[in-house]
């Protein structure tokens, strides 16, 4: 049985950016927190071509790309002052710009061969830029043709504006003053959600992805309640369409599609026969469930009929009753409760971020039919009288070939999601098993009823006179019908041909790989060596190529069972996401850890209950009085700038840097400073700029240690 909560092993993430991305640095341990993700590593400033270039061939890169940059970064050195976005790109700007962005293409697609995880984020261009009658059209062709070049890329994935101000409604992104400052050239609030998204993305490659969605139909697929209002009197508008395509794009992207509605089932048969608005039709489902059982005993019934867990389930339903059932019947689920609104619907299924598909290989396009092949098989397991006569039945082959490129996507995935048949649950990307120096075969098994297409994956190499077996795989939808017995018997044949005498297999137990434990045992009795958890088998090549397939002398195969509960999985957060976080406001305030609203420091003056608040975004800490130093809650020179360029926009006015750095850098300090500028109007703005960048890390240290003496 396949279950979907298996979390791969973590990785190193290393984020590089051509502008200082460290404001990161508190959504990512958020998430990091909150989902198990791996924490990330900053690469030097402005080193974007240099860290692709260098990738670890392990782990994650994770590039962020405002293409303005490329041509500013002259005029940020420091011998040409701060850059300007207000001074426009100019012509050699723009042809600096389109060289680099076609530098990214060569060095993204150089990364892609040997980084296994590789995250792109094209970021908004400042709105002066934008607003320019010559940059603006620019910038914005330049960002369509990178999304158009990177997006062909295998193994490279995007982030656009789609994923950040799209997704998330935010109209205020940039900070120019603070670009300015300190080239940090967005708001805290852009910062977290683009955070957000790199950490959407490295969840989807992180975690396994759940297989099938159970979705309710009246008041989620259409408006209204078909058996009262009839199947012309529901509504279906543009929201609900939109959501029947979000479905059908789960569909092709291999997601199993089943409807279980409270209702007769000749009902909602005649509303996809009647109502051609509905874009999601009959041949998109798996399954059609309508009656009046609870359904929690229906998701039982289908983990059952598709042999999956629970944990590999989504329910949909608008209902709190429904969905309070099936947490309480079936906790591996997860259940996700709609909002009762077309337009709230919508929006939470694209907060759920188990629904993301990193990558879509031909199986999964294909996987409705290939369950509906297996339906027939069901068929014909019943009809005949023994495991023997069914296996016969069927007309099996099954081919054992090196693989090829084409396949790579395909063999990761089973790695990722294969737990029954697995003899060391190894994980590993594309890119890893192309860079592993391990030969690799892929598994092909088809029948009389159509191909199963790639379904397992062996990885060897030569040891001494062994073949030795590094990786051993089968999906579970072709076991017991003897494939594991030809695959061993074709690498006991590949053995022989290379003039091997035997053939190694290394078995590494887990709670879910009991079918291949037993397997090994039996065709190779007990094994030979065992250290750190992991017991190698060994038999002859001869003894491998001569296994044969013996189904038991019964009548049949047993009928699906329920699924074996799983430990459940980690949903609450996900839930959360999907139907709380999905506003800029609560997912700053969560990210940060504070509430929504002012941060209360009792008897504080108006103002400084603004600095309060101003310091716990930039610091994500919030000062438990006025007297609290910036730099005894963790503050540096990068938020220093932060704070500034939030005084500025907010207040209007400019903190003196002899205030900013020194230890009397306090709420009370700061709001006294800001009441006796009173909202004077900006002034000697490129003098501040030019001391503020002449301050590093260390000379900040410096004047905070002299002024503490």
């Amino acid at each position: 049985m396949q279950t979907g909560n298996t979390v791969v092993s973590s990785f190193p993430v290393v984020v590089t950016a051509t502008f200082v991305a460290e404001s990161l640095a508190i959504p990512f341990a958020w998430w990091s927190a909150e989902l198990d993700l791996p924490e990330v590593t900053f690469a030097p400033y402005g080193q974007v071509f240099q860290q692709l270039l260098g990738a670890p061939a392990a782990g994650a890169t994770v590039a962020l790309i405002r293409p303005e940059d490329w041509a500013t970064a002259a005029r940020r050195d420091p011998e040409h002052g701060a850059g300007d976005p207000a001074a426009g790109l100019g012509d050699d700007g723009r042809a600096t710009v389109t060289a680099a962005a076609d530098d990214l293409v060569a060095a993204v697609r150089t990364a892609a061969g040997t980084t296994p995880r590789l995250i792109v984020a094209l970021c908004p261009a400042s709105p002066t830029l934008l607003a320019d009658p010559v940059d603006g059209p620019f910038l914005r062709d330049t960002v369509r043709r990178l999304a158009d070049d990177l997006g062909l890329l295998a193994g490279v994935h995007l982030i656009t504006d789609a994923d950040t101000l799209d997704a998330y409604g935010l109209d205020r992104y940039a900070d120019e003053y603070a670009d300015r400052l300190g080239h940090v050239p967005y708001t805290p609030e852009f910062f977290t959600v683009l955070g957000t998204a790199v950490a959407r993305r490295l969840h989807a490659l992180h975690t396994p992805r759940p297989k099938v969605l159970v979705v309710d139909a009246d008041n989620t697929l259409w408006d209204g309640v078909v058996g009262e209002d009839g199947v012309d009197g529901i509504h279906i508008g543009p929201e609900r369409q939109a959501l029947h395509e979000l479905l059908v794009a789960q569909q092709r992207a291999g997601r199993l599609i089943c409807v279980s509605s409270k209702n007769a089932e000749a009902d909602v048969r005649a509303v996809f026969a009647g109502r051609p608005e509905l874009r999601i039709g009959l041949d998109h489902l798996t399954a059609l469930r309508a009656d009046w059982r609870p359904k929690s005993a229906t998701v039982r019934e289908l983990a059952a009929e598709l042999d999956l867990g629970l944990d590999s389930f989504v329910f949909l339903d608008d209902s709190p009753v429904e969905c309070g059932e099936m947490r309480a019947a079936c906790p591996e689920v997860l259940t996700v409760q709609l909002p009762a609104d077309a337009a709230g619907a919508l929006r939470t299924l694209r907060h759920c971020w188990p629904l993301d598909v990193p990558t879509v290989t031909d199986d999964d396009r294909l996987r409705t039919e290939h369950y509906r092949r297996e339906r027939r098989r069901r068929e014909l397991r019943g009809s005949v009288g023994t495991v023997a006569e069914f296996v016969a039945g069927l007309g099996l082959t099954v081919t054992v070939a090196p693989a090829t490129p084409d396949q790579l996507d395909r063999l990761a995935q089973l790695t990722q999601r294969t737990n029954q048949f697995n003899l060391t649950t190894v994980r590993r990307t594309a890119a890893e098993i192309a860079a592993s120096g391990l030969d690799c075969h892929a598994v092909e098994v088809a029948d009389r009823f159509g191909a199963y297409g790639t379904v397992g994956l062996v990885l060897s190499t030569v040891d001494g006179t062994a073949l030795a077996v590094d990786t051993f795989l089968l999906s579970c939808r072709v076991l017991g019908r003897g494939v594991e017995h030809r695959v061993l018997a074709a690498l006991g044949e590949l053995a022989l041909t290379r003039g091997l005498t035997d053939v190694t297999l290394p078995v590494v137990e887990t709670a879910k790989n009991r079918p291949a434990r037993d397997f090994v045992s039996d065709v190779a009795g007990e094994p030979v060596a065992e250290a750190d958890g992991r017991r190698l088998f060994r038999l002859s090549a001869t003894t491998a190529a001569g296994v044969r397939f013996r189904p038991p002398a019964t009548a049949g195969a047993p009928a699906p069972t329920a699924p074996v509960a799983t430990a459940p999985a980690p949903w609450r957060l996900v839930e959360r996401i999907a139907t709380e976080l999905r506003d800029v406001a609560a997912l700053h305030a969560a990210v940060h850890g504070r509430p929504v609203g002012p941060v209360p420091l009792g008897s504080a003056t108006g103002t400084e209950l603004t600095v309060a608040q101003l310091w716990t975004d930039v610091l994500g800490v919030a000062p438990r009085s006025v007297h609290d130093s910036f730099f005894a809650l963790g503050g540096q020179s990068l938020q220093v700038v932060q704070f500034m360029a939030r005084v500025r926009a907010v207040l209007g006015v400019e903190l003196p840097i002899g205030l900013l750095f020194t230890p009397a850098f306090t709420v009370a300090q700061a709001a006294g400073s800001i009441d006796a500028a009173g909202g004077r109007a900006v002034s000697d703005l490129d003098g501040l700029l030019a001391e503020v960048e002449a301050l590093s890390d260390d000379e900040v240290a410096a004047l905070l240690a002299a002024e503490s003496n």
